[in-house]
């Protein structure tokens, strides 16, 4: 069969075989003057369009890039041929490239001239066609994953049109789909919507087609009154036309899916699942296919399939204006092009969102206030050392009978004004409770500072929290987008015989876990935003921004090479973990604020002592005056007599005065100084031995915090390290996969690998940044408040304290 297929090739093969041996003779018969073999590529476009040159341009630059080192490609101007959008002007086309012995390999940039090219058989020369719609509609030629055709290759995507329209209908639940096509591409090959309408109808949708042809008020006007949807297929429309388009979609309220994707996404069509970088990609598989025909294989045997990423993108500003809200699982997968722009205008970075949970959080206010609490308490144990000046008043009414009987001390009815000083001069208790009150206001600043740093590293945790969950779920939404690539390519694969459907259920069940992972990652996503929302005091839903934090973050001390000196070497980091312990063990506010409940016990030890031998002494003083005097008792009778008795008898005037010095020593108190003296010793030596064993948990602490951020730097690297080599073998099973060599185990297992160590690279970074957390939260001291002084004072002190560990004993 194979034979009589060639027949008609002969005699070009006959002038093929002697322009080869021609070659041959003249290199054997004169120096090779380059390396590279000259190969002139013939390319054939279906007609003018505005877009084919940089198509032509992008196909270009891969298969120079790829091919430049072996091979001279070149692009006669004479061969780069543009048809009439007619199937005779393609195929006149052909023939000429077929004709010209000077072209060596033939480029189609076209849906007509692939499809030209499918429908010839055996090829006297190397054909590519990379642009295909429906391998099934088009009756493209199909062996093995292949063409099966002499010198023919194409690459089919993996059922554009159906995937697209399966995600429109996720999207939007139409039953009436108008579809718009350019009309030299229906009118050639029918046979696409033909087969596309019989499909939609066993899902009940009905399918109007509406050819176009430059004419987008026709095309509007011609819409079915049903139609509910409409997916745009590429109808090489000018910019103007496309915008009216758009427009006129837009008025009559209509969702449409763009077969492009996301470049006609921006310029208005509500949505599409095709990436930018799908063009790319053919052209770099076509690139890799020339290089494998010109370095001796067979463009029949290559593989013909190939998976596109799904990307899907929906513009907002369009779903408002047709009055369209996607549903939540839709949201979660898709890029939102043209959101709202969120309620607040809040952004967070990591050293703004510890600065803010110091500035506003409640319990820190609380200790605010309780250290200024405790400010008075100071005040008035000192009030104790100070003057008290008392100033009172009394007035007093006692019988008539007995002021009268009183010789006029005390009058029936008085009034008086006393002035009273005291002054301890020595107290041992007073200065005990003075010092104690000291000791126990640093303790509560200590204390403070503690809930100070812990504040810190929660909110630092919680933002970083909230980047970790972020980035899960872009691995997530990736990951999902490669299931939905693979179920794709699985149900290519069932149409050439490749595999059963029940390939096609495992991957279906496969989207709805990823689909529902996507879900768990955007929730996990809203609970770390509302976690640290309730941190910084804002409205637990309130929107924001976050800044991508990275080791470079100049806030952070790891940002300067002088420190990764410190983890070069297991001596360099002993090092440096001694230098840390000690710096965290100095700054520890848990030992200082015990260091001060230590100094206090101490002092009131010391109180306890010197209670058996230590009097306390005080001033008193005091001045009365009498106001006023009424009623009986008010004249003495000693009064009447005066003048009459030989004597002067003294009279008491109205003020009166007093001083006395007081000492005064406890000799017996039931034991209770003992007591007091006993407990201040225990108490003494729990809070010492309390220190000792705080010290040695710090300390731990700390070294255990660096040796985990050690371990977790390091997996930085090997986590992306085994990231990349996991997505290298993703794409080879891929590859594997489409053409039939791997089953779909295999496919999965490489996806599982890839998603994990996605996620393990992804987890790195923050495992890492929450580790560097906890090593400076146990040496109670942040970056994010250091100045510039202050950092290269610390960096001073390290150096100093290297030098001092490694002089000779």
């Amino acid at each position: 069969m194979m034979c009589r297929h060639l027949l008609p090739l002969l005699p070009h093969l006959r002038r093929r075989l002697a322009g080869l041996l021609l070659l041959l003779t003249c290199l054997l018969a004169s120096p090779v003057t380059s390396a590279a073999r000259p190969v002139n590529i013939g390319v054939v476009m279906d007609g003018p369009w505005q877009g084919n040159q940089a198509i032509l341009e992008m196909f270009q630059a891969e298969i120079n890039d790829l091919l430049g080192a072996e091979f001279h490609t070149r692009f006669p101007q004479t061969a780069l041929l543009t048809a009439d959008w007619s199937q005779q002007g393609v195929h006149r086309n052909i023939d000429r490239l077929l004709a010209d012995d000077s072209i060596d390999m033939i480029l189609a940039l076209g849906l007509l001239a692939g499809q030209d090219l499918a429908r010839r058989g055996p090829l006297p020369k190397p054909c590519l066609a990379p642009l295909t719609v429906d391998r099934a509609a088009q009756q493209l030629p199909a062996s093995n994953g292949s063409s099966g055709v002499f010198n023919f290759n194409y690459i089919a995507t993996t059922s554009p049109l159906l995937r697209d329209l399966r995600l429109f209908r996720e999207l939007v639940p139409f039953q009436h789909l108008a579809i718009l096509v350019h009309r030299p591409y229906h009118e050639a090959i029918p046979e696409i919507t033909r087969n596309l309408k019989r499909q939609l109808a066993e899902t009940s949708v009905s399918l109007s087609v509406i050819p176009v042809n430059g004419a987008v008020e026709a095309a509007l006007a011609a819409l079915p009154e049903e139609t509910e949807a409409v997916y745009i297929t590429p109808l090489l429309l000018a910019e103007e036309s496309f915008r009216q388009l758009i427009a006129g979609l837009s008025a009559r309220g209509l969702p449409s899916f763009s077969y492009l994707g996301y470049e006609e996404v921006c310029k208005g069509v509500l949505a599409g699942a095709a990436p930018t970088t799908d063009f790319a990609r053919l052209a770099r598989r076509t690139a890799l296919n020339m290089q494998r025909i010109l370095l001796g294989e067979n463009a029949a045997s290559l593989p013909a399939t190939t998976s596109l990423e799904d990307r899907l993108a929906i513009n907002m500003a369009t779903a408002r204006a047709i009055g369209f809200s996607p549903a939540w699982n839709i949201l979660n997968e898709a890029e939102q092009l043209f959101a709202e722009p969120l309620t607040a205008t809040r952004r967070w970075s990591l050293d703004t969102v510890v600065k803010e949970a110091e500035a506003v959080n409640l319990d820190l206010a609380a200790a605010d206030r309780k250290v200024a609490a405790g400010r008075e308490d100071i005040r008035k144990a000192r009030a104790g050392l100070l003057p008290h000046l008392e100033l009172s008043a009394t007035g007093s009414l006692i019988d008539q009978d007995r002021a009268a009987a009183s010789f006029g001390t005390q009058a029936e009815q008085s009034l008086s004004a006393s002035l009273e000083l005291r002054q301890n001069l020595y107290s041992e208790s007073t200065w005990a409770n003075l010092d104690i009150q000291k000791q126990q206001q640093q303790a509560r600043q200590e204390e403070r500072r503690q809930l100070r740093l812990d504040v810190i590293q929660e909110a630092a945790s919680a933002y970083l929290d909230v980047l970790r969950a972020k980035t899960l779920q872009t691995v997530q939404r990736n990951n999902l987008r490669v299931t939905r690539s693979n179920l794709e390519l699985a149900r290519t694969r069932r149409e050439i015989g490749f595999s059963s459907p029940a390939e096609v259920y495992r991957w279906e069940s496969q989207l709805a876990r990823d689909r529902r992972a996507l879900i768990d990652a955007d929730v996990a996503r809203t609970r770390a935003k509302i976690a640290l929302n309730r941190i910084l005091q804002r409205p637990l839903e309130e929107n924001f921004t976050t800044s991508e934090q990275g080791l470079d973050d100049p806030v952070l001390l790891v940002s300067d090479p002088r420190l990764f000196a410190q983890l070069a070497t297991p001596a360099a980091f002993a090092r440096f973990r001694d230098f840390m312990v000690a710096q965290g063990l100095k700054a520890s506010p848990e030992l200082q604020r015990l260091d001060a409940a230590i100094a206090a016990r101490r002092r009131a030890r010391l109180a306890a002592r010197r209670s058996f031998w230590v009097p306390d002494l005080s001033l008193q003083a005091g001045i009365t005056h009498m106001l006023d005097e009424t009623g009986e008792g008010v004249e003495s009778p000693f009064s009447r007599l005066k003048g009459l008795l030989p004597v002067n008898i003294p009279e008491a005037d109205d003020t009166s005065w007093n001083v006395g010095i007081r000492l005064s020593l406890p000799l017996f108190s039931g034991g209770t100084r003992f007591a007091d003296l006993v407990q201040a010793e225990r108490q003494v030596e729990g809070l010492e031995l309390e220190r000792k064993a705080l010290a040695a948990r710090m300390e731990q602490r700390i070294r255990s915090a660096l040796h985990n951020s050690r371990a977790s730097y390091t997996g930085i690297r090997l986590s992306r390290e085994g990231s990349e080599a996991a997505a290298r073998n993703l794409e080879l099973v891929t590859d594997a996969y489409s053409r039939g060599v791997v089953s779909i185990l295999e496919l999965l297992d490489a996806q599982n690998a890839d998603l994990v160590a996605e996620q393990a690279a992804a987890n790195a970074v923050y495992d890492f940044l929450l580790d560097l957390m906890a090593v400076q939260r146990a040496i109670g001291q942040f970056d994010f408040f250091l100045g510039a002084d202050d950092r290269e004072n610390w960096f001073r002190h390290l150096e100093q304290f290297l030098q001092q560990a490694t002089l000779p004993e």
